[in-house]
């Protein structure tokens, strides 16, 4: 009864837990907008209302408060982003961004900080994406850990010359952050290619595993079939190993067995030794 509530229980946490991911992450972009700039965007609104009308500000705020007016500055600011990223986007705005650009490089400390995160924006919302050509399986960081990683490409000459081996660029993703990983060169013989896309390597990948594409599934009776065959294997090369490992009998060095000791004349053959010795020779 327990475990029927228990197998009853994940799996509801199962099928509830993609839209409570979803709630949290739109709740913590609402939240970060409203506190970054939705809240500025209040008091800008709530000081134009008293400066128009002339109500008092104190009233304004009750107004506020009382009708839970606190979305507007959100909103207002979802759309003043919307139009100033489009803003941006033309060729006018491009000019601006270059001007704001060089001004932040010629600051001491701005200049170390603004180049990373914008090659954090560029990641997510260029339009030239890096080209992940097909999703591998290899043995990284050491042999008998295996890593799902994306091919980009081949390796640097360098190493292809020095190795005198095909090689193959690999990008390992870390787990729940794909946008950092590992770039590493491993010759083509040692992956396994995979037969799942780009997007499902990248759902494996922040689910920690989690969400498993259709085509990789393994159903508890193949899982059960296969760990089976893999310790009867590995029976059979232990017992293999240990039959190369031990000496082959040898005939002569046999033990002698019991019946074929010296154990000594017996009690009877002693006594009638004796008897002979004693016994006086009969007159002729």
């Amino acid at each position: 009864m327990f475990r029927r509530i228990k197998r009853s229980f994940w799996r509801g946490v199962a099928a509830l837990l993609p839209a409570l991911l979803t709630v949290i992450v739109l709740a913590l972009g609402i939240t970060s907008v409203h506190n970054y700039v939705g809240r500025y965007v209040n008091i800008a609104i709530r000081h134009v209302v008293h400066w128009v009308s002339g109500i008092p500000l104190a009233d304004v705020e009750v107004w506020y408060e009382q009708y839970w007016l606190g979305w507007l500055g959100v909103v207002a600011a979802v759309i003043g982003l919307c139009v100033v990223a489009y803003f941006v986007g033309t060729f006018l705005g491009v000019r601006i961004v270059r001007f704001f650009e060089a001004s932040m490089m010629r600051m001491p400390i701005l200049r170390r900080i603004y180049p990373g995160a914008k090659q954090v924006s560029e990641f997510f919302f260029s339009e030239h994406q890096v080209e992940f050509r097909r999703v591998v399986a290899l043995e990284y960081p050491r042999r008998g850990l295996w890593s799902v990683g994306f091919v980009t490409g081949r390796s640097l000459r360098a190493i292809t010359e020095r190795t005198e081996e095909e090689l193959l660029t690999i990008f390992i993703p870390s787990s729940p952050t794909p946008i950092t990983g590992y770039i590493i060169a491993v010759p083509r013989r040692e992956v396994i290619d995979l037969a799942i896309s780009v997007d499902e390597a990248f759902q494996f990948t922040i689910s920690g595993g989690v969400i498993v594409p259709p085509a990789e599934r393994l159903a508890s009776l193949e899982v059960a079939m296969l760990v089976n065959g893999k310790e009867e294997r590995e029976a059979a090369q232990q017992l293999k190993q240990q039959a190369d490992t031990d000496p082959p009998p040898n005939d002569t060095d046999t033990d002698p067995s019991p019946n074929d000791t010296d154990t000594g004349p017996s009690p009877n053959d002693t006594d009638t030794d004796a008897h002979d010795e004693t016994e006086p020779n009969e007159p002729s």
